[in-house]
């Protein structure tokens, strides 16, 4: 049974409040409230997802070597040493937690009500179960004033969730530079699709290596993303230090 699934039957045990938490009304406070600005950005026009906007095989990088054999793997921890540091501290499924500055990661009980949202101050919404079961985001649905893209994920070890790493990682970088602008990232729970795009946005634009990013996240929100998104966000760590140091 997948992470969103158990989280969905309630067999995910809930953590207290925290510091960098948003909740829902009924829970716990939420964050300081503005009317949400429609900002300028890398919007999907209705219709689109990231299938039409992500990168070209050239421009992504190598998914063939999980393991990142011969570039620079002493600097790579583990995949089992990654899941060790996954699995330490309390589960939690919370509706949505600010991991980054004006970047809240959440799931669907969040990205359906817009009420929530505008309260919240959203601008944009990164859906990463975009077009799967339970998922019913869109441009349409959002209106003029939230700037929408789809990612057609699925949480499946065999998924491969590194095509949409850096298109998905440049929407989100385009937004949180748009002066007073908020965005949502989620999927179902908000724990597995959508921190993964949240971890390859750290890594690519704020250059931290994927132990830091997850550990970064962390101190806000427990995740837990598949092993096969693992590996594909462990090599994403070996290429891009292979670029810089290697």
């Amino acid at each position: 049974m997948c992470l969103e699934r158990l989280c969905r039957s309630g067999q995910c045990g809930a953590a207290g409040p925290r510091a960098g938490a948003a909740r829902l009304p009924g829970t716990c406070p939420s964050p300081s409230h503005s009317r949400p600005r429609h900002g300028a950005g890398l919007a999907a026009p209705q219709g689109r997802s990231a299938l039409d906007l992500g990168m070209s095989a050239t421009q992504a990088p190598d998914t063939q070597d999980p393991e990142g054999a011969g570039t620079c793997p002493e600097d790579v921890p583990s995949l089992k040493e990654i899941e060790q540091l996954l699995n330490s501290g309390r589960p939690s499924c919370n509706h949505v937690d600010e991991v980054w500055p004006n970047l809240f990661l959440g799931d669907l009980v969040t990205a359906h009500n817009r009420f929530i949202l505008w309260k919240m101050g959203v601008t944009h919404v990164l859906n990463a179960a975009h077009g799967t079961a339970y998922s019913h985001g869109g441009q349409d649905f959002y209106g003029a004033t939230i700037d929408y893209y789809g990612v057609p994920a699925h949480d499946l070890p065999s998924f491969d969730i590194s095509q949409f790493f850096f298109s998905a990682a440049q929407f989100i970088h385009n937004a949180l530079n748009t002066p007073g602008a908020k965005i949502l990232v989620h999927c179902a729970v908000g724990v597995s699709r959508s921190a993964s795009l949240v971890l390859a946005y750290l890594m690519i634009n704020h250059h931290l290596p994927l132990v830091e990013a997850i550990k970064t996240v962390k101190e806000h929100r427990w995740i837990s993303p598949n092993r096969g998104f693992l590996k594909h966000l462990r090599n994403l760590d070996v290429q891009l230090r292979q670029r810089k140091d290697c």
